[in-house]
Order: C-alpha cells, then structure tokens, then sequence
C-alpha cells in the first residue's frame, strides 16, 4: 500500500520571555516556530509583535534572526538596527549591533561588542539568554554555533537555575547536536520548573524518539497532551507516528483526535484522517471527508482516488473503475501514486476491461514502487489467462526471485515449471521447466507433484532413438529421468486410484528403460504393474510380446516409450 502522506518530524522548543500574559503567548509562539524551522511563520508573528509595539527589541531582535536564517539579510540588519533604534542603550541594542556584525561574518568584533553586555547584564537573565540565543540559529548557509551558545546559556543559569525558558533554549542546543541525554535534564527540569507547560513534555518526547525509545516517546506525547487537549503539534506527532508505524487503528483514533481537538489543523490533517479512514474499511467516513476537503481546496481532487479504492473493496467495480478513469483524466503527474495504478489494473480486470492495458498498469505501479512486487503474481496469472506461457513464465520467475517463504517458493516454482513446459516458443524451455521443478524437489521432497513434473520435463530431455535406432551410445545416455519417476512411484504408488494417471506415465517410461538396458526381471516387475493399472496400454502389450518371445527389439524399431504428456 502506498500512502498519501510524507513523514515529518519536526524538533519543536520554545524559550518564554514573560512580560505580560498576552506577549509572553505571541513570543512563544514566535520562538516556536523559528526552533521548528519555520522561518515565514516567525517574521509573520514577529512582524505582528513590532507592529503592536515598536520598542519590543526581542521581537525586533528575533525578527532579525527569522529572517538570517532564511537567507533574506538585507532584511535581517533593517530588524536589528530597528531593535537598535528602540533603545539605543543598554544591553539589547549591543546584541542587535552585535548580531549585525555575524551578518557581516565580523565575528571577532561581534565578541568584543557581545562581552560588554556582561556589564549591563551581571543580574538580567532574559538579556543574558538572549546572547546565548544570538548563536542558536542560522545565518543563511552558516550553521548555529550551539557550543557558544551553551556557553552564554549557562552564564544565564548562574543569574537564575530556575529560568524556565533558558532551559529549554540549552535543551534544544543539546537535542541539536544529538546529546539526548544532556536535552533531557533540561527538559526535566523545565518541566519541574513549569508543570502544567507541555512543551518540556513534547520535547522530552522528541528526545526518546531519536533514542528510538518509543514508548516513552508516546508516553510524553500523551502527557502533553493531557496538559493541554488541543496542542496541535503533540496531537499531530502521535497520529503520523501511529500511521507510520502502521498501527492502524491507533493511528485513527490519535487522527481523529487532531482533527477535532487540534488548535490549528490543517487539510493535510484531514488528508491523514481520510487516508486512515480507508485503511481501515470506514469508507462510508472515508468519501465524506473526501468531499469536505474537495470544498476547501478542489486542487485536492486526487483524493478521490480513496473513493474508487473503497468501491473496489465493497465490490463497486464499475463505480470506482469510473471515478478512476476521471482521476487519471485530470490528475498532475506528480500527483499520481503507484498504488493508482494497481487499482486501475484491478479494476479493469474486474470490469473485463483490456487484458494487456491492465498488465500495463500493474508493470507501472512497480516501477514506481518496486515494493509492489507482489503484482508479478497477478501479471504472471493474467498471461497464463492468455495462454501466453512464455510472458507468464518471465513474470513468475520475477516474482519467485524475491520470495522467502518455502511454501510460496514451492507454489510459485509449480507455476513457474507449468509455463516453461507449455513455453514451445522457447527452445530451451523443457531444461528450464525441469529447473523450476528442482526447487519443490529440494523445498518439498515428499510432495509427489515435484517429482512427476520433473519427470516429465527430463524426459523430454532423453535422446531421440526413434530417429537413430542404430546409434549405440544414445542408448547408453537414455535415463535422464529414471530417478525422478522412480521417486514419484514410491510416493504415489500408496494410492493408485487417485495417482492412476501419472502411475501409467510413469510404469511406461521406466518398463521402457529396464527393457531398453535389458534387465527383463526389473523391466517385467514394471510391466506387470503397468497392466493391473491399465491392462490394454499399448506401450506394455508391445514389450511384453517381445519379452515373451525372448526376442529383443526388431532391428530399425523401438517400441513406444513413456514420458508423459
């Protein structure tokens, strides 16, 4: 199966600048988004945050930063120089002069200017946090300097232990560098600090989910949760973990949970819940959704494809084999899945559409997603349908060639051998047929089947004595396939009724052999066996006169030998 939806995960942070309860939730927001990356949804709330109030030198400061690391550094000086310019004293004005500075890659002098702050901030933490936070992000291509920024950070904590948000600044610097086990005390004690916060939790959560711990990672994910129902990105995380993971009716239930109770949820949210929706057969919920997003946004109208997935499932084969056909009409290339073509196969087949419009459908759903591979099965059996032997032999080996399991091995190898056997265009196609019978030979011994059908292919492999009965050395090659139909006897002879059939093929070939290496004794015993089976059977009327009569074959003639058919 191929699902509609990219895997993100994101590493989520936040540093809170308390000055009032409504500013502190806009910087929060802001220094959310600018540790997830998300560099437009920071200048937008940072831009906000100076419109409302243009001496806010963090907001100014920060905007700056939002748009260094974007790569916009024109941008980037025009918001320091306006933190600057809102104070132009004091310790943030030398943090935007010095940030000002890194743009101009003058880090040495960016120090020199970032060292006198320590004289105006021997007991301001926030000012003291936001030097460390000065090296937190990119500037452009450079990358942050985190081991600086620990550095100031901790200078911050010797002002204040108990600052909530300059822990999780040194938790995000930690988590950035891979220590997780550093990252997590910081987020411990932030937690500690701030109890009924969720996001020490989420990031706690991020930490065990690098360390592949993913209990604990769900755990901290529903502790975050509990703090705060409709934290979006807690609630997002659990849902794409479960999905990817394929714990499919968790996954729906964490889906639905964002989408209901989610702050801010997205119609990707919604494309998650209706993908989910049809994983899990509620295709009834499924189309619904479908059609909810179609209204916001009809350049989501490849979501159809889960409403044709559905009526296949339920059986609605021309309903769905018609809303795919319109899909296919109108989608964008790059919108189209693997798993689109293989329930177009599926649906044409089913609506008895072009059988070889349908083969081409499975072969593009492979190539786009070579996990697919299992559709050789239903390629290989679309041109046995056809009775074209030699297409369904190459997509069987295909598919055999990427089995584990014995049993499925032994199945496929029967097919395999059946379509190279009937493969008359193939010259070669009886040693391939008696290749393929091998493998359920040596995976399966005791199963008969193996061995009368690598009888009968080795036995169109003998010398032809018909042509030349004079040549003596085609005698002495004869016998390809005495040990497989002597293997296949002792198997089925338990049951002659039920093995009749192949018993006489193979009573003929090995009285034939016997008589043709005159040993009469051996040669009578199958001969006797031969005519209890079948009394009339041309093949051992004509040895028997001639072991009768204590005459060997007539010069020029050989009798009929056996072999099957």
């Amino acid at each position: 199966m191929n699902y509609l939806l990219k895997k993100e995960m994101v590493v989520l942070c936040t540093a809170l600048l308390l000055t009032c309860v409504m500013s502190a939730q806009t910087h929060s927001d802001g220094i959310v988004a600018m540790q997830m990356g998300r560099w437009e949804r920071a200048i937008q709330l940072y831009t906000q945050l100076t419109q409302k109030d243009p001496t806010d030198q963090v907001a100014w400061l920060n905007l700056g930063s939002a748009y260094a690391a974007k790569g916009e550094m024109d941008k980037a000086k025009d918001a320091y120089e306006a933190a600057y310019k809102a104070k132009p004293d004091g310790a943030y004005a030398l943090i935007a002069n010095a940030r000002i500075l890194l743009l101009e890659d003058r880090k040495d002098e960016a120090e020199v200017v970032l060292r006198k702050v320590d004289k105006l901030a021997r007991k301001d933490v926030a000012a003291r946090r936001t030097v460390g936070e000065t090296y937190l992000y990119p500037i452009g291509t450079r990358k942050p300097d985190f081991v600086r920024a620990e550095e100031e950070l901790k200078k911050a904590l010797e002002i204040s232990s108990k600052d909530f948000a300059t822990h999780m600044a040194l938790g995000y610097s930690f988590l950035e560098r891979g220590n997780g086990g550093q990252a997590a005390v910081h987020y411990e004690i932030a937690s500690s600090i701030e109890p009924q916060n969720p996001l020490p939790l989420y990031m706690l959560a991020k930490v065990y989910y690098y360390a592949k711990l993913h209990d604990k990672y769900l755990a901290n994910l529903d502790k975050a949760i509990a703090l705060r129902p409709d934290y979006t990105d807690a609630l997002r995380a659990k849902a794409e973990f479960l999905y990817f993971e394929k714990e499919w009716q968790k996954a729906l239930e964490a889906a639905k949970n964002l989408v209901n109770k989610a702050a801010e949820v997205t119609i990707e949210d919604e494309m998650l819940l209706a993908n989910l929706l049809y994983i899990n057969k509620d295709c009834a919920a499924c189309s619904a959704l479908v059609e909810k997003i179609l209204k916001k946004d009809p350049s989501k109208n490849y979501l159809r494809r889960l409403q044709a997935y559905c009526d296949y499932d339920n059986g609605r084969y021309e309903e769905g084999l018609q809303i795919l056909e319109e899909f296919f009409q109108m989608v964008q290339p790059d919108k189209v899945l693997a798993s689109d073509y293989e329930y177009l196969a599926k649906l044409q087949i089913k609506m008895k559409r072009d059988t070889q419009q349908a083969i081409r459908n499975y072969e593009r759903a492979i190539e786009m997603d070579p996990s697919l591979w299992p559709l050789r099965s239903d390629i290989a059996k679309l041109y046995y349908s056809k009775k074209d032997y030699c297409s369904a032999a190459i997509s069987y080996q295909a598919y055999l060639d990427s089995l584990e399991s014995a049993q499925e091995r032994v199945n496929t190898a029967y097919q395999l051998g059946i379509c190279h056997y009937y493969c008359i265009a193939d010259p070669e196609h009886y040693q391939k047929a008696e290749k393929a019978f091998t493998i359920i030979t040596e995976l399966a011994p005791d199963a008969p089947i193996g061995w009368i059908w690598r009888a009968k292919s080795a036995s169109k492999l003998e010398p032809d004595l018909e042509a030349n009965p004079q040549d003596s050395t085609l005698v002495e090659q004869y016998g390809i396939a005495r040990p497989y139909f002597e293997r296949y006897v002792e198997l089925a002879s338990a049951d002659p009724v039920k093995n009749k059939k192949d018993l006489v093929t193979s009573y003929e070939y090995l009285l034939f052999y016997y008589f043709l290496k005159k040993q009469d004794s051996v040669a009578k015993e199958y001969l006797a066996k031969l005519l209890e089976l079948e009394p009339e059977n041309p093949t051992a009327l004509e040895i028997q006169k001639i072991l009768e009569g204590g005459t060997s074959s007539p010069a020029g003639k050989t009798p009929k030998k056996g072999g099957g058919k």
